[in-house]
């Protein structure tokens, strides 16, 4: 009786593995074929060039046409802009065309759950993480504020501390507000509205803006002046605006945010549930500290297993969370960092899910995230 053996197909394209055609479909070096096993997942060659070509092209965040119309009404009245950003899943990423338009305004950046943040990152260094991010995109804020729900000696939490600040800020002109969907501007309306008194006959009512279809919140500051809260601006770069639901509430923090630290060598990769994975493809061994939500769930394996790892977990869920969006490959981008040898803490952040930390000591280090999701390399600014 004949002795029979699986066929091996690449995993993206479906052509039969072989090695005698570098042109033909399926080719692949043999020494990858020959290590092949049958359940093991493998691409040829051709496809997994494509498939692994890092696209360092800019994301850009998604903005509704009509909102840049209202904007230009800011530019217009020379009003005051006060930018939200949420400090955890904030990684440096603006929306270029909102920042073109208000880079020469009187603007206050707000960065959001502090409270999140560990004790020992300083307020300083925070401030200062904001305000290079902004100084990038040619934005030169007057000030840098940062605000806690339960930060308590944060003076942005003094409800009339934040209308006292607004009003000396303002000059006497329009405020509009501006941030991403869940950056938490509501929550520093409804602090600020405890101390608010409204000394004109208007009333604080939603409208839709003036030859727009765009619903805005509208204060009344004076008989002549307003303050606009805009439409969230779209997170289709952030993991928190591309995963299911249930997936987005365990990434999104609700208290401190974890630190897990591990050592790693060349050759180990750290798995991010089934959502990410950094790996060292070179480098020294050293200490790698992973900041994300206390519901995401890391594991340590080889970077030569990886891609099995990943395929077993979102089988049997052994660390979370897992995406059923996620299901091969091609739902994943990857990018490579080759680290400078400068002994310095490095950041590499992933923005809704969290960010990486560690020593560049010339370094390899490949990154896997969800496709369309931003991610920025970055001397570390926030730590002790």
């Amino acid at each position: 009786m004949g002795k029979s053996n699986r066929v091996l197909r690449c995993y993206h394209c479906g052509a039969i593995l072989q090695c005698e055609n570098e042109d033909e479909k399926g080719y692949i070096i043999p020494e990858s074929l020959h290590r092949a096993t049958p359940i093991q997942i493998i691409y040829c060659d051709k496809c997994f060039e494509t498939m692994k070509a890092f696209n360092n092209s800019e994301l850009e965040q998604e903005v509704d046409k009509e909102v840049l119309k209202i904007l230009d009404d800011a530019c217009a009245t020379d009003a005051y802009i006060i930018w939200v950003v949420d400090l955890f899943s904030f990684n440096g990423q603006l929306n270029s065309e909102i920042a073109k338009k208000v880079k020469k305004l009187n603007l206050t950046v707000v960065g959001t759950k502090r409270d999140l943040f560990p004790i020992n990152m300083k307020d300083d260094s925070l401030v200062a993480y904001l305000t290079e991010r902004f100084n990038e995109y040619g934005i030169k804020p007057k000030s840098v504020k940062l605000y806690g729900s339960n930060n308590k000696a944060n003076p942005t939490d003094d409800s009339k501390g934040l209308i006292e600040a607004m009003n000396t800020a303002r000059k006497g002109h329009d405020v509009y507000m501006i941030g991403n969907s869940t950056s938490g501007k509501t929550s520093i309306i409804n602090k600020a509205m405890k101390g608010f008194e409204n000394k004109t006959t208007r009333q604080i009512k939603t409208i839709t803006y003036p030859g727009t279809s765009v619903s805005v919140l509208e204060i009344p500051l004076s008989r002549s002046s307003f303050f606009y809260e805009l439409p969230g601006i779209s997170q289709t770069t952030s993991a928190q605006g591309r995963l299911e639901k249930d997936v987005i509430r365990q990434i999104t923090p609700k208290k401190a945010i974890k630190v897990t630290n591990r050592m790693m060598s060349a050759g180990e990769a750290l798995m991010v549930g089934s959502l990410a994975a950094f790996e060292v493809i070179k480098g020294k061994t050293g200490s790698y500290r992973f900041y994300a939500a206390e519901g995401v769930e890391t594991k340590k394996v080889q970077c030569k297993k990886l891609d099995d790892a990943i395929n077993e977990n979102n089988i049997r869920r052994f660390a979370r969370p897992v995406s059923e969006r996620l299901v091969s490959f091609l739902d994943y981008d990857m990018f490579e960092f080759a680290m400078e040898n400068d002994n310095k803490w490095h950041d590499i952040a992933i923005e809704g899910l969290g960010w990486l930390s560690f020593v560049a000591q010339g370094q390899m280090i490949r990154v896997r995230l969800p496709k369309g999701v931003s991610i920025r390399e970055s001397l570390a600014k926030i730590r002790k």
